[in-house]
């Protein structure tokens, strides 16, 4: 009898063991496929985040580049600017200018600032009457700006438009007398330096 009862307990271990096996089978082939799918979503969804991170780093890059390039051309445009604003100024204060007892380092400091056709007028004319006058009535002139914007700048040439205020005094009139005028001023880059090639009142 106890043969048989071993026999039974067996018979049931192996049916057991079959059945632990055929459940197994399944469980293991699942989680394989399970796995298998799993694992192109992985790769997909890194390629997306590498993907989305280039993208970002380009824009990034692309921005930064405009930015700095559009910032250089305008930091250049207001130097441009500032440089021919500066030498109309200076140039024109020059020009009107002067006393009869410093009249020829006046005209030079003026010719200093001048170039081309306009320089040889302004020679030929302050010569011719400026100084005669000055020296006869004791006429001296002091120019100083109120204010000057840029009309037009190019990269050899420019134009500016200058309010000055000039006051005159004389022998015959010692209170200086008071003038206002507009003055468009030409400049032409000249050896990288802005000098004045027209000066015509508006």
């Amino acid at each position: 009898m106890s043969t048989t009862i071993a026999a039974a307990e067996i018979d049931n271990e192996s049916d057991t063991e079959e059945t632990v096996g055929v459940e197994a089978e399944p469980d293991l082939a699942e989680q394989r496929s399970e796995a298998s799918l799993r694992w192109p979503g992985r790769i997909a969804r890194r390629w997306r985040l590498i993907a989305v991170t280039g993208l970002l780093l380009a824009s990034a890059g692309s921005l930064a580049a405009l930015y700095f390039g559009v910032y250089r051309v305008d930091h250049g445009a207001v130097a441009a600017s500032t440089a021919v604003v500066e030498a109309a100024s200076e140039g024109s204060t020059a020009i009107l200018s002067y006393a009869p007892d410093s009249l020829d380092q006046d005209f030079a400091t003026a010719r200093s600032r001048l170039t081309g056709e306009f320089l040889t007028y302004y020679s030929q004319f302050a010569d011719q009457f400026v100084a005669p006058a000055a020296k006869q009535k004791d006429i001296e002139a002091t120019a100083s700006v109120v204010r000057a914007a840029p009309i037009r700048v190019q990269s050899d040439s420019a134009e500016v438009l200058v309010y000055l205020n000039q006051a005159t005094t004389s022998r015959d009139n010692p209170q200086p007398a008071q003038a206002a005028s507009a003055v468009k001023v030409g400049l032409t880059k000249v050896d990288g330096k802005w000098l004045i090639s027209s000066f015509d009142p508006v």
